[in-house]
């Protein structure tokens, strides 16, 4: 009995870990997205430390902002919008943090949003011309919050096992 109630003990604090770590993870990826401009204006500071392939695509990506902000300002709206829904996708993961076992759905719910971002990454990005270094960095994101609810999947199942007894 008493290696059930630590090993539950153990399952729920992985559980509760890697829901925070989404959580965090979606937040400061949605976050980011405000202040682009800012971003690029900071990276951009000291041209001499980046490599080259990261700098032609900064530079180019600020370009891009600036431009777009000062005629068409209204375009970065869209920008608010990512930042928002990353905000409501985080949200979303209460559920599970507070009861894992009823909202399991919602770790499944994330698993199939992050290969889809995968798949998202290597065929929107490709039409947007986005170079195919820089979809591999969000593939790879997608790949580690995969692998955080797979693993947050398994030990709900865990739990479920433990706590059905």
């Amino acid at each position: 009995m008493t290696d059930n109630i630590t090993r539950e003990k153990q399952l729920r604090g992985r559980i509760k870990a890697a829901i925070i770590i989404t959580i965090i993870g979606l937040l400061l990826n949605g976050m980011s997205s405000l202040p682009l401009r800012t971003e690029l204006d900071i990276l951009l500071r000291y041209p001499n430390r980046l490599p080259q392939f990261l700098l032609d695509w900064w530079t180019y990506v600020q370009q891009g902002v600036v431009e777009t902000s000062e005629k068409y300002n209204f375009m970065r709206y869209g920008f608010d919008w990512l930042a928002f829904a990353h905000l409501m996708i985080a949200i979303a993961f209460i559920g599970p943090l507070r009861d894992p076992v009823k909202n399991q759905w919602v770790i499944k719910w994330g698993m199939i949003v992050a290969a889809m971002s995968i798949l998202m990454a290597f065929g929107w990005e490709r039409m947007r011309n986005i170079p195919v270094w820089w979809s591999i960095i969000d593939a790879g994101i997608s790949y580690v919050a995969f692998v955080v609810l797979w693993l947050c999947n398994r030990w709900i199942e865990k739990l479920k096992v433990i706590t059905s007894r």
